[in-house]
């Protein structure tokens, strides 16, 4: 049986492979992979807005996000705003100077798409949607 361990780790593989192909077309910013997966998470999760949240999300130390998440504020990219009802929660941002990086990275992903997908029919990737979206709506019943 496919166990919900082996689809995080594959979804891990998956996240690393896409930062390290766009950490690539990135190297005169300097980015991290971690960095790269850190926009790329904030950009396309709205409701991901915490470095608790990422490291959960990313699979990766507490220090690690915190480096990444001081970098990219210093890069002028994210910035971190307190919570109004709990001054111990700091919610992360993307700022303005962040929406040319935002659409290189968009283009690099449909670049890797292209080759990564090159051998999945239309059947399964529709096969795999409603499979996800089935997950995500008994995750969010149980929210």
């Amino acid at each position: 049986m496919f166990t919900i361990e082996e689809f995080l780790r594959i979804s891990n593989q998956m996240r690393d492979y896409y930062a390290k192909k766009i950490k690539d077309s990135f190297q005169e910013f300097n980015f991290s992979p971690n960095e790269i997966s850190i926009l790329i998470v904030l950009k396309n999760n709205s409701t991901i807005t915490t470095s608790t949240e990422l490291k959960v999300v990313l699979g990766v130390s507490k220090t690690l996000i915190s480096r990444s998440v001081d970098s990219l504020e210093k890069k002028g990219l994210i910035c971190t705003c307190i919570d109004e009802k709990d001054s111990r929660i700091h919610h992360l941002q993307l700022t303005g100077e962040c929406k040319p990086i935002l659409k290189i990275i968009d283009e690099e992903i449909g670049k890797i798409n292209k080759t990564l997908f090159n051998d999945v029919s239309v059947e399964e990737m529709k096969s795999l949607k409603q499979t996800m979206s089935k997950l995500q709506k008994c995750v969010e019943k149980e929210e």
